[in-house]
């Protein structure tokens, strides 16, 4: 190891919030950062990312095994981790991981978690906080500033920064102005902007700050593209390519570089890849007129023809092309590959662009300005801009900013709307006209998963990251009482009856709690054969729950012992496929006859409510679907993509099914008379009549994603949501 010295800046986001959290690694200083005055010359910096341990899986383990030691040997500075460490985040995954490495090496180990240490998790961070450290911190290694950034949605895949990340990130940039700036994140932020929820605010404050590379993984394939002036290079995937990148400092009085190679090591699990070496090229520390390509103008405009895109560059810009296109409704689908090219007039680039299946509401454009000499097949050199614009249709009467993001479900009391936020902040809101008004606030955990509520007691109760159940009275906000149940609450809850006394159902890591809903006392608890996200259903009788052990559990609801179990997680025997085909986070559904509808990844299946006996099943996708529920005697059921269907409680036959939003996670549903008002991920709201089968798209709310389920106002003419972006809307209804 060479002799830079490498000091930890703890000026981490994460204390801005409830969550408790390791404030610095094994070993290291939590003091602020004291940069070198001058460069060091050859410091070395390994970067890795996908590496997707599993303790089940022996490949995997070989190859991440083969990897660290590879790193031990190579003896970096520092070794930077681009997330997906595990394929499922446990503290078994992430210690397996970590104790691969000599206990004094792991202070060079730096890490962001991906999305698979927090998708198929219930714990609200707790594991990876305690096993690797921190999700998003900051770094010095002599003059080279690293910053870390956490991606990652508490139970969800895709990505975000939420706006107290994001202004933690300027501040946190700002202390390094001048210097040579790295970041890390999981997700691809560039090519690929839809991502990253925000990516388009991420990216700018990057090149606002002079950041010189973006080091990334998620897609497990190689780019390495000049975007906005820095280096966004994207690994690929240790779990399938075993290897690591090396960033080895080169200064001369001509510049100052990060020459970048590609190892690929002996894969210990298939003996015909051969190790090798190829280098990639440089990133510049000291790069020359680095904004070269960035427009000095870029505007829409919406016209009775389209939208029209005017972009104006500097007379020194040279672009190869000059491309623009408009983000659809598809949030999360992926690589947008419709741009259209632009016509040029000396330096300004004009075009037009169809909106015909744009929706009204808030919607983006981007331009792409793209000059030669990309960095090899799959790179580019290039500017990206964002630009927002709206088409009329779809706009709110009233918005709220709330602090913190919002994906737990809203609730509807009388005529307060109620909301809690992942910084454990709780709001009831009036509508005024078409204004609203705060009619009480509370303080409370961080609440990423449903709550539930009991209508004439007035009280409302909340599962919190901070190990608590919580109830308050919807009338003013005042505390009821809380209980510890020993872990984070990371499951929707219930608010049930057996035996005519209220209860509340929660689920803590793999523990099933019936409290009572007057005083929070435990009635009873239950250890579960894995984790679950709830929420619980109960008749009375039984407590029926999906386990992330890949089944379907029914418990007595007096007791909690277990009465019965099914399988529905069929051929995957191993942890990881049982959580990711199985029904921990389904829904399910009391059916006529003494039935229940039990959902899962792969499936639906009406069973017999006293012995679990199968009655019919309809292949899914239902894993994430919303509730169902019955109308008019039928079931009621969305799909993961968005297909409404009613279907024969008795058969399961389909007599309607219509196609509306592209994906939906997660947020119920609307019913208002006979229409269902579906709400996708990425923020589209379509409806469809039940009657006749008609669809309508009615708008998109906001370039954002929505996980909470909306609500109508008292008199049914208003929707009501929250977005992720911490924003809460009511849109008139037609």
């Amino acid at each position: 190891m060479s002799d830079s010295a490498v000091s930890i800046n703890r000026r981490q986001l994460l204390a801005l919030t409830p969550l408790p959290l390791v404030t610095a690694l094994p070993g290291l200083s939590a003091l602020p950062a004291q940069a070198a005055e001058e460069p060091s010359d050859g410091q070395v910096i390994a970067f890795i990312t996908d590496v997707h341990v599993n303790p089940e899986d022996e490949v995997k383990v070989a190859r991440a095994r083969a990897c660290a030691d590879a790193l031990v040997e190579l003896d970096p500075d520092l070794v930077l981790h681009g997330g997906d460490l595990t394929d499922h985040g446990t503290e078994r995954a992430l210690r397996t991981w970590m104790e691969m490495f000599p206990p004094a090496f792991r202070e060079r180990l730096h890490h962001v978690p991906g999305n698979h240490e927090t998708h198929w998790n219930n714990d609200a961070y707790q594991a990876y906080e305690s096993e690797v450290g921190p999700r998003m911190y900051s770094i010095d290694l002599d003059d080279i500033h690293i910053v870390f950034t956490d991606t990652s949605i508490e139970q969800q895949g895709v990505a975000d920064l939420d706006d107290q990340q994001i202004s933690w990130l300027r501040r946190d940039l700002a202390t390094a102005a001048g210097r040579p700036i790295l970041a890390v994140g999981h997700h691809v932020l560039a090519l690929t902007p839809n991502q990253i929820r925000n990516a388009d605010k991420v990216l700018d404050v990057l090149t606002e700050a002079g950041a010189h590379a973006y080091l990334c993984g998620h897609i497990h394939s190689e780019r390495n593209n000049v975007v906005n002036g820095l280096t966004e290079l994207t690994g690929v995937s240790n779990g399938e390519e075993p290897g690591y990148y090396t960033l080895t400092r080169k200064t001369t009085e001509d510049g100052d570089v990060l020459e970048v190679e590609r190892v690929d090591i002996a894969d210990p699990t298939d003996p015909d890849v051969e190790p090798g070496r190829r280098s990639l090229p440089a990133i510049d520390l000291a790069p020359a007129n680095r904004n070269r390509l960035q427009p000095t103008r870029a505007e829409v405009q919406v016209t009775e023809t389209g939208l029209k895109v005017d972009v104006d560059l500097a007379p020194d810009a040279q672009p190869e092309k000059v491309e623009a296109a408009v983000m659809g409704p598809r949030l999360a689908s992926g690589t947008i590959d419709n741009f259209e090219l632009l016509r040029a007039d000396q330096n300004t680039w004009s075009g037009i662009l169809d909106l015909t299946d744009v929706p009204a509401g808030e919607n983006r454009a981007f331009v792409r300005v793209s000059a030669p000499g990309g960095n090899g097949p799959v790179g580019a050199n290039l500017w990206h801009t964002t630009i927002h614009f709206e088409l009329d249709g779809f706009t709110p009467d009233w918005t709220f900013r709330l602090r913190g993001t919002t994906s737990a479900a809203l609730i509807s009391d009388q005529d307060q709307v109620i909301t809690a936020t992942t910084a454990g902040h709780v709001w009831a809101m009036r509508s005024a006209g078409r204004g609203v008004q705060p009619a009480w606030r509370a303080h409370i955990g961080p609440v990423y998963n449903d709550p539930a509520a009991i209508a004439d007691q007035h009280q409302i109760f909340f599962p919190c990251a901070d190990h608590h159940v919580y109830a308050l009275d919807s009338t003013d906000g005042a505390l009821l009482w809380r209980t510890d149940v020993g872990a984070p609450v990371g499951s929707d809850l219930t608010a049930t009856t057996i035996d005519g006394d209220d209860a509340v159902l929660a689920i803590a890591a793999d523990s099933l709690y019936c409290l009572d809903a007057a005083d929070g006392s435990v009635r009873w608890s239950q250890q579960l054969t894995g984790i679950s996200g709830g929420p619980a259903t109960c008749d009375g009788d039984r407590v029926y729950l999906g386990v992330g052990d890949g089944k379907t559990w029914a418990f007595d609801a007096r007791t909690g012992e277990p009465e019965w179990s099914i399988e529905q997680a069929e051929g995957y025997t191993d942890v990881y496929g049982q959580l990711r085909h199985g029904p921990w986070q389904a829904q399910r559904l009391l059916l006529p006859e003494n039935a229940i509808l039990a959902c899962s990844k792969d499936s639906m299946r009406a069973v017999d409510r006293s012995s679990g006996d199968r009655i019919w099943e309809r292949e899914g996708p239902f894993g994430v679907s919303p509730a169902p529920r019955m109308w008019r005697e039928r079931i009621l059921v969305v799909s993961e993509q968005g297909t409404v269907m009613l279907l024969d409680p008795a058969t399961g036959d389909a007599e309607l099914e219509v196609e509306t939003v592209p994906y939906i996670k997660n947020a119920d549903y609307l019913v208002r008379d006979s229409t269902v008002i579906v709400t996708s991920a990425g923020g589209l709201v379509a409806t469809v009549d039940l009657e006749d089968g008609s669809s309508q798209i009615l708008g998109q709310m906001a370039p954002d994603y929505v996980f909470s389920t909306p609500v109508l106002s008292a008199d049914g003419g208003h929707y009501i949501v929250a977005t992720m972006n911490g924003d809460l809307r009511s849109y008139p209804l037609p």
